[in-house]
């Protein structure tokens, strides 16, 4: 009897170990490691490491939903993202999935997602904020990417020209960084027109916060576009992340010590962003 005990005892601790250090595995793989390197004034270099997981912006007081491969802010009275929140890595990307169009309500939102009538015969484009290329990992997390949730009313012109334009951009450099983080999404303020039923509001703007990890360095650039056509590089667009928490109220990346926040946060130079 106190042998069975004893067993059962066994498989207990080793059930209990086999989990936690699953759960650690897990967590290294949504986990950035990132080497920042600090000059100070004697010359030397002082390097430490940063460890996060998902550099989400501050938190309001809007639901924060979790889906596969990305995260999002809920705004209920805009009845779309705030901001989406992704990461990209080099096998990221799957050709062999392919695009659904399985539009549909986003369950996980509490209060309840906008709906495909919302949009019906609305002039706008259902607009990806996190863009379902970049959710090809796999045929679930694609079909992720089809949440209403993950919508916003977009002008034709610029949702199939200049968005996606910038949307394949930051893919291709998938190829030249070790990773990639993405935050993206509507600028809700004074809105152009209200749609549906539920009024979902349609952005003047839309933007981009982008940090890239490149060999223990990481770069920070942010882009503005107007909710409209045009015909100019992706590049015309770049600006500072500061100058997006400006106008968005957000406050991005704040997990980060002042002096790496700074930085990121300041550059709006598209070279220096894409720098080896």
């Amino acid at each position: 009897m106190v042998k069975r005990v004893l067993f059962i005892l066994l498989m207990l601790l080793l059930c209990v170990v086999a989990f936690y250090a699953i759960s650690n595995d897990k967590r290294e793989n949504n986990t950035f490691k990132i080497k920042e390197e600090i000059e100070i004034v004697d010359s030397t270099i002082i390097s430490k490491m940063i460890r996060v997981d998902f550099l989400f912006p501050a938190s309001s007081e809007n639901q924060v939903v979790n889906h596969n491969k990305y995260s999002f802010s809920y705004s209920e009275k805009d009845e779309q993202s705030e901001w989406v929140a992704y990461k990209l890595f080099k096998n990221s990307i799957n050709n062999s999935v392919k695009r659904k169009n399985n539009f549909r309500e986003d369950q996980k939102v509490i209060t309840g997602s906008s709906i495909l009538n919302d949009y019906k015969n609305s002039g706008y484009d259902k607009g990806h904020l996190v863009p379902a290329k970049t959710m090809s990992f796999s045929e679930e997390t694609m079909s992720e990417s089809f949440y209403m949730s993950n919508m916003s009313p977009q002008k034709p012109s610029f949702n199939r020209g200049v968005w996606k334009r910038l949307e394949e951009k930051v893919r291709s450099w998938i190829s030249i960084s070790d990773s990639l983080y993405v935050i993206t999404g509507p600028i809700l303020n004074n809105p152009i027109e209200r749609i549906g039923e539920n009024r979902v509001a349609v952005p003047n703007f839309y933007y981009k916060s982008i940090i890239r990890f490149k060999n223990n360095k990481f770069f920070g650039i942010g882009f503005l576009l107007k909710n409209e056509k045009s015909n100019k590089k992706p590049s015309n667009f770049s600006v500072s992340i500061d100058s997006i928490e400006k106008v968005t109220g957000l406050n991005f990346f704040y997990q980060l010590d002042s002096l790496t926040q700074n930085r990121i946060e300041s550059n709006s130079s598209y070279q220096y962003f894409l720098q080896k």
